[in-house]
């Protein structure tokens, strides 16, 4: 009976079908010819490095691709003092594909925003706001690759 048991187990996770949601480097249905950028250059690297994972080189959907990114950083708070209590991050990244074989254009603006409060060691307040800019990048991707998943079911 014991064994019956840790059959039907083993049985189960095996039929489960589990594959990352994320994941499209077997179904991608893109090729990237030119990849160009503007802006933040930390930030348009990043991106280039996502998307250039995503593309399969036996497609015949060719893309041009231009990516405008930028960043900001200002004060949100000010305390009674006039010492600064929070920050706003807002990381904006702007794709414009061009399909290089019947000349559609799609166009996204990807946007993402953090404010985060003040610390006293600003050694520790930059390698947080360095992992927190790290972390709205994938998200950005992330979201990329959703839009890539939209072309392609457009196409």
């Amino acid at each position: 009976m014991k064994n019956l048991k840790f059959f039907f187990i083993f049985l189960f996770l095996l039929s489960c079908g589990y594959s990352p949601i994320y994941q499209t480097e077997q179904n991608s249905n893109f090729k990237f010819d030119k990849i160009t950028f503007e802006g933040d250059k930390k930030i348009g690297r990043s991106i280039i490095r996502g998307i250039e994972r995503l593309k399969n080189n036996q497609s015949t959907n060719v893309y041009d691709v231009n990516l405008i990114t930028s960043k900001r950083d200002s004060i949100a708070t000010k305390d009674k003092k006039g010492n600064v209590s929070t920050y706003k991050l807002i990381i904006e990244v702007d794709i414009n594909l061009k399909n290089k074989n019947n000349d559609k254009t799609f166009s996204k603006k990807f946007l993402k925003e953090l404010t985060y409060n003040s610390m006293n060691n600003k050694f520790e307040l930059n390698q947080y706001k360095l992992t927190e800019e790290k972390n709205m990048i994938s998200q950005i991707l992330q979201d990329m690759n959703i839009f890539f998943g939209i072309i392609r079911n457009d196409l």
